[in-house]
């Protein structure tokens, strides 16, 4: 297992293909003992990894399940490293708040708009790296998508960068090893934001893209934007999917 994630890491082909940019360390060694955490919990399939942007950072959107939706993204990007935007509470919890800064990770505070935060975002994205922003905010209860919040928006066209949509699902079901599920991460095309005078509004960009993801999941997960969804036409290389999300699987 340490072998085949070390290779992952460290691919050239990977590198190549996807634009690979250097990553830390102890990012390394964390991912590793995450993916191992990850992997006796889930079994994880990943689509669309070519729609990741080679020469820019970029942001990628996520609908929020559960609290390994972000290690899912993560494990799923094992050629970059990604930057999770997360609860300050994560931060200062003792010891294990070490982690979060470990993983690149950036605080905020829930209901705030925090200029250090949107600095640091601004500044990893102009760096080439990726950050992962959950636009809903907070976990969904029921696993239908809530409405979505467009601070994204704000920091994509403050960053001048294109957001990646994201449908996750199955990390819902993760529990303890007698539990294992199959994880889905799908990376849909990327989403360039409009800016300037004539522009949609940020409430209406991100009301698009909560619909992009919509789309790339089972019909089950589409909450508050199922009428939407059925109303607009997917993207040519974005397929809707209308299937129930898969059962819990022991097979590897």
């Amino acid at each position: 297992m340490m072998r085949k994630i070390a290779t992952a890491l460290g691919s050239p082909a990977l590198a190549a293909k996807f634009g690979a940019v250097s990553m830390t360390l102890q990012y390394r060694i964390m991912t590793w003992i995450v993916w191992m955490a990850f992997s006796v919990r889930a079994r994880l399939v990943v689509e669309g990894r070519e729609n990741l942007p080679v020469a820019t950072g970029f942001i990628v959107a996520s609908n929020h399940l559960s609290n390994w939706d972000p290690v899912a993204v993560g494990m799923a990007m094992l050629h970059r490293q990604m930057h999770p935007v997360g609860k300050q509470e994560l931060f200062d919890i003792p010891v294990l708040g070490k982690i979060p800064p470990w993983l690149g990770g950036i605080p905020v505070r829930r209901g705030a708009v925090e200029r250090e935060t949107i600095n640091q975002c601004r500044d990893v994205l102009k760096s080439g790296q990726p950050v992962l922003m959950l636009p809903e905010g907070t976990r969904s209860r029921t696993g239908g998508l809530i409405e979505g919040k467009p601070g994204l928006i704000f920091v994509a066209q403050l960053a001048r960068v294109p957001i990646v949509p994201i449908a996750v699902w199955g990390t819902e079901r993760m529990g303890w090893p007698w539990r294992r599920a199959t994880v889905h991460v799908r990376f849909g095309p990327p989403m360039h934001i409009e800016r300037g005078r004539g522009a949609p509004t940020r409430e209406q960009l991100v009301e698009r893209l909560m619909v992009r993801i919509a789309h790339m999941l089972p019909s089950k997960y589409h909450g508050i934007y199922a009428a939407a969804a059925a109303e607009a036409a997917p993207l040519p290389d974005q397929p809707a999917v209308a299937a129930e999300a898969p059962q819990p699987s022991d097979q590897s």
